[in-house]
């Protein structure tokens, strides 16, 4: 149940699709998003919406299961514009099940209106 989920923060929000499927989903053994629950999901997904919709360059939005403790993060660390693409770096932090994770990723929105993930970037 928990790998149907994945979809619901594109996970190529915490790491980029190919490299899911390269892994076989085996990284998310070491990964906080295995002990997500639905509810963590939920959070999860709808935190990040925020930041990539309406974050300013700096900003860090939180959020937390209380039920469960586990809690992430997604700070929004620069704006800018790719083939036309509006696009974000975003730091991602998740702590679940006592394991710490994250990433730095690119999103750029789509002509859809959707975020979508270029990968993992190092940002100064």
């Amino acid at each position: 149940m928990k790998r149907r989920h994945l979809a619901l923060i594109p996970l190529s929000f915490l790491m980029a699709a190919t490299g899911v499927q390269a892994l076989g989903l085996r990284l998310l053994e070491f990964s906080p998003v295995k002990y997500f629950t639905a509810e963590d999901w939920a959070s999860a997904k709808a935190t990040a919406a925020k930041a990539l919709k309406q974050g300013k360059d700096g900003e860090k939005f939180a959020w937390k299961n209380p039920a469960t403790g586990h809690k992430g993060a997604y700070t929004v660390l620069n704006t800018l514009q790719l083939e036309g693409q509006d696009c974000r770096d975003l730091r991602i932090k998740h702590f679940a099940g006592g394991v710490n994770g994250g990433g730095t990723y690119r999103f750029c929105q789509t002509a859809d209106g959707k975020w979508q993930t270029q990968g993992s970037v190092q940002v100064k």
